[in-house]
């Protein structure tokens, strides 16, 4: 592999872990031809906030033990007020809290990581990896500090170490799961090169058939054959900040969680919510390249495409080749000028990291001038990133061009740049008990321009905490498939920014909102996405988030 598809290839999966942006928040990564970066943070604006609600409130406390009990399930005993936070944002944000009782629940408190609670009584081994005194899960990390050496170094912290505070927490405080301890190993892959996804099946199986594990969790980019080898071949849970293929998920039998939408229904909310808003109406012609990477035409065409022409568009659909790669570069040109014969008057961008920059270019080669296309997009190929979506700009004429796209996804990127912000109550309680815990001096903070690493331990707390809860809701004495039936009936769940986001029986991508974001270079709002080869640019939300069009 020369040194320039190790570098393309590289900038892609390092987006595929951050679940944080470098003020904080939130990444994620999606599958794709460039595995794609994402990232966000949240704000509540103060058209958002309703007056009449307390600042940072909740209608219960956590205070006190569990008694954990097999049917208590963590839900408010009859007779007591529920257990509800006042979301001060408003709108979809208090709405969602108002459906979330958290009761005494020892894995959903604001004020706390987990509550002390019980063991249970007469724990017995049930099942692989469920003893009567341990859970077995494991970490599988791919190695993002392999990007340093060539120059894609981005600071997220140790996220060992993060994993490793958050179960720490919950067995030493908390007095692990009804009695039982969380049982933590970590399995180490590469980020990238010609072994890397047999190191991830190897993987795998090292951590289903070694470690015996009831969950895997990642959350620094994982895909391929390998997910498929942990929920299907070996039935186990994983959890993953990356969004997944429709057709893993299906075959997951409730196992496969991500923090991210589908990569089907990144493209189909997207092209739903803009023909509703008659941002696209039956008036434009609109142009989509998809790359030929496994998979992506047909979500690309059933999901957006068809979508679009059901609703009287019309659409120049072209597929450019990757030749293998992740620079997708094969019948650029010849797109571009078909595009240009079609008169279109918008333009949905689904390419990745590497591939987009070049296609746009080829867009200001052939005469396209700003304000002759609207530019769209979704988080497909991790777009709602100013990571990914940053590198149009490296030539500044590509960058005016693609200056003002509309961006639909679930993320709250750039929300933090507004006046007053302050992170959700969850990030800080995360952050906090991480930086009070780790044994390697980190202070990450979410107003850090140069740190990614506030939105990293954000979620990874998030991951483990979710996985706990399962399975404390599965009982005393759970097996497997107690846990996944738990797992599949969890409902609203903490998410980031406390964005509205669930978890239900066929429904493991967590997300239930979208918003509108908007692309900006060159960026002039505070706190910009400073890149090194070239003016700033931001992705800033609108905070008008609504539910996601399911």
């Amino acid at each position: 592999m020369n040194m320039f598809n190790v570098r393309a290839w590289l900038a892609v999966l390092l987006g595929l872990v951050l679940l944080a942006s470098a003020c904080g928040g939130e990444v994620s990564d999606d599958a794709g031809d460039d595995d794609g970066v994402t990232a966000a943070s949240d704000n509540a604006s103060e058209d958002t906030v309703d007056d009449s609600s307390s600042e940072d409130a909740t209608t219960g406390d956590a205070g006190g033990e569990d008694d954990g009990g097999e049917d208590d399930g963590g839900e408010a005993a009859e007779g007591d007020e529920p257990n509800i936070y006042i979301d001060p944002r408003g709108g979809v944000f208090a709405d969602f809290q108002a459906g979330f009782d958290r009761g005494d629940h020892p894995f959903t408190q604001l004020d706390s990581y987990c509550v002390a609670h019980d063991a249970a009584a007469d724990r017995v081994d049930t099942d692989d990896g469920i003893s009567a005194d341990e859970i077995s899960i494991v970490h599988i990390k791919s190695r993002l500090e392999d990007a340093v050496n060539i120059g894609f170094g981005i600071p997220v912290g140790d996220m060992n170490e993060m994993f490793r505070v958050y179960v720490d927490h919950i067995n030493e405080e908390c007095g692990g799961i009804r009695g039982r301890m969380l049982s933590l190993e970590t399995i180490e892959v590469s980020l990238f090169g010609p072994t890397t996804q047999e190191e991830r099946n190897a993987a795998c199986l090292q951590a289903t058939d070694d470690y015996n594990a009831v969950f895997i969790l990642n959350s620094s980019g994982f895909q391929g054959s390998a997910t498929l080898c942990i929920v299907e071949e070996n039935e186990t849970m994983f959890i993953s900040t990356q969004g997944q293929p429709d057709e893993f998920m299906e075959r997951s039998g409730g196992r496969l969680f991500s923090l991210s939408n589908t990569n089907s229904e990144n493209v189909r909310f997207a092209a739903q919510d803009l023909l509703a808003s008659g941002l696209l109406t039956s008036d434009d012609v609109v142009g989509v390249a998809a790359p030929d990477t496994a998979g992506q035409p047909e979500d690309v065409e059933e999901h957006l495409v068809n979508v679009l022409r059901d609703a009287g568009l019309e659409v120049v659909f072209d597929i450019i080749g990757c030749g293998g790669s992740t620079v997708c570069t094969e019948g650029v040109s010849e797109s571009v000028t078909n595009m240009r014969n079609a008169e279109i008057t918008a333009f949905f961008n689904v390419m990745g990291i590497l591939t987009a920059p070049g296609y746009i270019d080829e867009m200001v080669n052939q005469g396209f001038q700003p304000g002759d296309v609207q530019f769209f997009a979704s988080d497909f190929n991790s777009q709602a990133s100013e990571l990914v979506s940053g590198q149009i700009a490296n030539s500044p004429t590509s960058g005016d061009l693609y200056n003002g796209a509309v961006i639909i996804d679930f993320r709250d990127t750039g929300l933090y740049r507004a006046e007053g912000y302050q992170p959700a109550p969850l990030q800080e309680m995360c952050a906090a008990l991480y930086n009070e815990n780790n044994t390697v001096g980190a202070l990450h903070s979410w107003n850090d321009p140069g740190d990614s690493s506030y939105g990293m331990s954000v979620s990874v707390c998030n991951i483990v905490r979710t996985a706990a809860r399962g399975i404390y809701d599965a009982g005393d004495n759970p097996t497997r498939d107690d846990v996944v039936a738990a797992m599949n009936a969890l409902g609203p769940v903490d998410f980031g920014a406390m964005t509205p986001a669930s978890i239900e029986e066929g429904k493991g991508a967590l997300p239930n909102v979208i918003q509108t974001l908007d692309f900006s270079f060159p960026c002039t709002q505070p706190i910009p996405y400073e890149r090194s080869n070239g003016d700033p640019v931001c992705i800033t939300g609108r905070n008008d988030f609504r539910p996601s069009p399911r």
